[in-house]
């Protein structure tokens, strides 16, 4: 894995993008305030799917407040082939609301693109520690020089709040109203319909014999969802900040790929997620990290969900990151779009015995 292989949409014109921004600040969410921003930074490998800007918010030459924008990339070769950012950002809100659940503080949205000509919002900035993803964080990065108690504290600490979301009540407040107002996949049906599309739209005529052997064989095999909450979709460990002092989660990140489904699927990604970046690519896993049934029975015990489709859910999360690898492929060499580490493991794990 290269950082070649994650592209970071570009920014026409940074300095003229902190000048509207700046304004923008001034006039809707400040507007009793003298707002500077003196710099912006553009970090790169954010995926393919948004621009991130980073930046200080000085307010009256007194007050500082880190930020940071989430701009809808626009382009030929994004991750996804719609891309939402308000109802993120309705998301968040949301799911702020909920005792127990760390999420980003929310700042201000502008959705109607008038402004930078693409939608964004900002977020007050979070201290703390992110794993890397690209190199995985079994190969670089913090959790190296972690002791195996803390790694195991951090892994437990996220599956935790995994939890706490899925304990939720869909058809209760606060997520009832967010979950009629927005479109998104509301089921493993609707899901697996949404897949079957990007594959032919993500793989702009290309095939991927490996993910349509798991497509099919998902469809075969599909199950009754044990019930519907709503679903993080990119829960893995690059998406939690983690709190720069204590083995506690800071915020959940990226909800792009929310939807219904079993809340099952979430603790198979994020299962799945960490070992495709490991054994999937011929590495050990750090010691200290949980194994995959220690890490769904702690899950189930916090939920009350069981986990018995568990091999099932492990076999969606590997065609779903497949299709997503094939894709980004697409826009740098195109050596996954055919065939890469991911469908290859997602084949070896769909011919275990379940």
């Amino acid at each position: 894995m290269t950082q070649e292989l994650r592209p970071t949409p570009s920014l026409d014109a940074p300095d003229t993008v902190r000048l509207s921004l700046q304004d923008w600040l001034t006039e809707s969410v400040y507007p009793k305030r003298n707002v500077i921003i003196p710099a912006i930074v553009i970090p790169e490998n954010t995926g393919m799917s948004n621009i991130t800007l980073l930046f200080d918010c000085v307010l009256d030459d007194q007050e500082t407040m880190p930020m940071v924008a989430r701009l809808q990339a626009q382009g030929d070769k994004l991750a996804f082939p719609e891309y939402n950012l308000p109802m993120q950002y309705a998301a968040m809100e949301a799911l702020g609301k909920i005792s127990g659940l760390q999420l980003p503080q929310l700042v201000a949205q502008e959705p109607s693109g008038e402004i930078l000509g693409t939608p964004f919002y900002i977020m007050q900035r979070c201290d703390g520690r992110i794993p890397p993803d690209m190199p995985p964080y079994h190969m670089d990065g913090w959790l190296l020089d972690a002791s195996p108690a803390d790694r195991k504290a951090l892994w437990n600490s996220a599956i935790s709040m995994i939890a706490t979301l899925h304990a939720q009540d869909p058809t209760a407040a606060p997520l009832a109203e967010f979950i009629q107002q927005h479109h998104f996949p509301k089921s493993l049906d609707e899901q697996l319909s949404y897949w079957e599309h990007y594959m032919d739209w993500g793989l702009e005529g290309a095939r991927n014999e490996a993910c349509e052997q798991a497509l099919a064989w998902l469809r075969q095999h599909q199950p009754e969802e044990q019930c519907l909450r709503l679903c993080w979709g990119d829960s893995r460990m690059a998406n939690v900040i983690f709190d720069p002092t204590k083995n506690e989660i800071a915020a959940l990140l990226d909800w792009e790929m929310l939807c219904m489904g079993d809340p099952l699927q979430d603790i198979a990604w994020w299962i799945f997620m960490d070992e495709v970046f490991s054994h999937g690519i011929g590495i050990p896993r750090l010691e200290g990290f949980p194994d995959i049934d220690t890490s769904a029975q702690l899950w189930s015990t916090l939920s009350g969900h069981k986990y018995d489709k568990l091999h099932y859910y492990r076999v969606y999360a590997g065609m779903r990151i497949s299709l997503i690898l094939a894709r980004m492929s697409l826009a740098t060499d195109g050596s996954m779009v055919e065939d890469s580490f991911a469908s290859q493991y997602t084949l070896k794990v769909m011919s275990e015995k379940n």
